[in-house]
């Protein structure tokens, strides 16, 4: 149960406490409504100043339980609270310092990869135009893109496909730094992604190129090289999220130069987006 559930509970507990409270002392002891919450309120917190107190048995009963139920619940809720804020800074500081890797990543491998893949993808041109010289790049720009490419086939045609330029970028000493964080592991995306290319990475070593392959190892490749690319486009996807927020110069900046251009409306070429 996380900070935030916790802190629920024992906060409705506490205000139905004090309800209880407030209408008992009314009702046992006469008191008016204020006062009645101004008694529970002193009683749940242990201040007791003895100006208001109970003098009837029930009021002294309610005032006990208040006590020891109350008190306990004050206590959670207090408690519960400050942790609650040091958990969203934690989660705050983890989060930063995962973008930042992910940064790191596009910056050393990710984009040369998404480029070299993107540059192999047959049906790239069917999502795609060049923009004009004159245009002025915006975040609709990239919505309309993340929409396109949500539903792309991301195949890959080796034939296009430089393997040594692909093999370079896989032997970057920072996929196993990476791998080994124990955050970028919390994330399911880049943890596939990191995993994906350290797949295609044993696949290379045993192959030295893409070319004279039996059909069904060809085809085996493909297939494994478009289980990275995918993820490898979603996490720039969400990479572009985060800059858009954080960094809106760089988000428009990284969008201009991006190798998938501007996102047609309409495919020109049968794919999912177009069924």
């Amino acid at each position: 149960m996380n900070a935030i559930t916790r802190l629920s509970i024992a906060l409705g507990i506490l205000l139905l406490v004090i309800a209880t409270g407030i209408i008992g002392f009314h009702e046992l002891e006469g008191f008016s409504f204020f006062n009645s919450f101004y008694l529970t309120i002193l009683t749940i917190t242990t201040v007791g100043y003895g100006d208001i107190v109970p003098v009837t048995t029930g009021g002294r009963i309610l005032a006990m339980g208040l006590v020891v139920v109350g008190f306990t619940f004050f206590t959670t809720v207090v408690v519960t609270s400050v942790q609650f804020i040091f958990e969203r800074r934690e989660v705050t500081r983890r989060s930063q310092q995962l973008y930042t890797l992910i940064t790191l990543f596009f910056s050393e491998v990710g984009d040369g990869l998404i480029r070299l893949l993107s540059g192999s993808d047959p049906d790239l041109p069917c999502i795609q135009e060049p923009p004009p010289p004159e245009k002025i790049w915006t975040a609709e720009d990239y919505y309309q893109l993340a929409e396109v490419l949500k539903d792309h086939n991301f195949d890959v045609d080796l034939r296009r496909l430089n393997a040594d330029e692909l093999r370079n970028l896989l032997n970057s000493p920072l996929l196993l730094t990476l791998l080994e964080n124990p955050l970028v592991f919390n994330h399911v995306l880049f943890n596939k992604l990191l995993r994906e290319m350290f797949h295609i990475k044993g696949e290379l070593a045993a192959h030295k190129g893409f070319s004279g392959l039996p059909d069904r190892l060809h085809a085996h490749l493909a297939g494994d090289i478009t289980n990275m690319y995918r993820p490898a486009v979603m996490l720039w996807l969400e990479h572009m999220r985060y800059l858009e927020k954080a960094y809106p110069g760089l988000f428009i900046t990284v969008l201009e130069t991006n190798p998938f251009g501007i996102a047609k409306t309409e495919r020109s070429c049968p794919g999912p987006a177009s069924a």
